[in-house]
């Protein structure tokens, strides 16, 4: 991490240089001290860069105050004007507010600036530049692969007995949540007069105000595992869930298994995503003399924390289809889409953008999905059947 968080920094300083160095060379060449040749006329990545440290380190505050340097000049009264337009410089102006805080140069009055090398947890995703020649492209990491780049969203139809083609594709920034785009998709969908009456989508799509928007809005059933519950009590076996619950909206109480009705109900927004949920007390002194305490809570009393009532219902309702076979039965359609982005990465080079960029992944991803939709075109009209699921030899000897 370390290391690639260096790599960043000189090779950003680096990309600027060579920008200012193609338009403006004689007065880079003017400004720039020799030494400079030996930081930066290579490839970060290809350099022997100082062992674990205080050369490190020093290299590190060097790094710094050599862009702060640049920077100070390209302020100056007589750096070129047309230099500040360059997107180099915007960037490096970016990676460094980040990275980096002034420091003290050295003894001499006249010493430039030094730097110091910031703690950056818990500063927001926006300025994480990765690259400086991709400003878009964000890591992330998801099921043990690690990346930098972008994601890709495909909407397919699965109708029997038609073709299954690509109706939309939406591609964003590696770090965006799968969440933050169930929206925007079916924005898009309304828009081109393809929304779905049902939308079967994974479950990092899915959550209680996507179900109620996508059927208020456009008339959509989402469709899709409801996100798990990780309180203590779905892990035990035997202990008073949520949804044990009866819950009677109009009177606002909640009444437990036991019997009990709750003595409190309040109404509260979370304050980063803006929801609106409900949470039900108990009293403490029914709940410490219930024979079920250990089944229901580990504190004093039960709080029952509750979604706004559309979204409370939608999710009971999700979650009573997918216990049934029938709602499992329509889930299980939703497996084709895996086979078409196992088609995309192996047939037509999903896994790699080809450009830098977001609006050129955005085009490439729309590119895949037209060679998809021709390429299942032309198989429906030769009737040619789809590839079975690969089998490995050791595994067919069980057959």
């Amino acid at each position: 991490r370390q290391l690639n968080r260096i790599e960043l920094l000189a090779e950003t300083l680096r990309a600027t240089l060579n920008a200012i160095a193609t338009v403006e060379p004689a007065w880079l060449h003017v400004l720039v001290p020799m030494e400079w040749h030996e930081r930066y006329d290579r490839r970060i990545e290809d350099m022997r860069l100082p062992v674990t440290g205080p050369k490190r380190d020093a290299y590190i505050v060097q790094v710094g105050a050599d862009g702060y340097y640049l920077l100070d000049a390209l302020e100056g009264d007589k750096a070129p004007q047309g230099l500040r337009a360059l997107p180099e410089i915007g960037v490096l102006r970016r990676v460094w507010k980040r990275h980096f805080a002034r420091g003290k140069g050295g003894q001499e009055e006249d010493a430039p600036p030094g730097a110091r090398l910031k703690s950056i947890r818990g500063r927001g995703p926006a300025d994480r530049l990765e690259s400086p020649y991709d400003i878009d492209a964000r890591f992330r990491t998801k099921a043990n692969r690690q990346w930098t780049g972008y994601m890709v969203h495909f909407t397919e139809t699965c109708d029997e007995d038609t073709p299954h083609l690509v109706v939309h594709t939406e591609t964003t920034p590696a770090n965006a949540h799968d969440a933050m785009l169930t929206a925007p998709i079916h924005e898009a969908l309304a828009s081109k007069d393809l929304a779905p009456s049902e939308h079967l989508a994974d479950s990092a799509y899915v959550s209680a105000a996507h179900i109620v928007s996508a059927r208020e809005k456009h008339g959509i059933a989402l469709i899709g595992p409801a996100r798990p519950d990780q309180s203590w009590q779905k892990q035990e076996e035997g202990a008073f869930q949520s949804t044990d619950f009866v819950v009677d909206w109009e009177r606002r109480t909640a009444r437990c298994p036991e019997g009990r009705e709750s003595a409190g109900w309040s109404e509260y927004k979370d304050k980063t995503s803006g929801r609106s949920y409900v949470r039900a007390g108990f009293r403490a002194s029914d709940c410490r003399v219930c024979s079920s305490k250990s089944r229901c809570t580990r504190a004093a009393s039960r709080r029952l924390n509750l979604h706004a009532r559309p979204g409370h219902e939608a999710l009971l309702e999700a979650r009573k289809r997918q216990d049934t076979e029938a709602g499992r039965a329509l889930y299980a359609k939703r497996q084709g889409i895996e086979g078409t982005l196992s088609q995309g990465v192996r047939g037509f080079g999903m896994r790699r953008a080809r450009y830098r960029g977001l609006a050129k992944a955005k085009l490439q991803g729309v590119a895949i999905a037209a060679a998809l939709n021709l390429d299942r075109l032309a198989a429906w009209f030769d009737e040619r059947p789809l590839a079975p699921t690969r089998v490995s030899r050791f595994a067919a000897l069980a057959a």
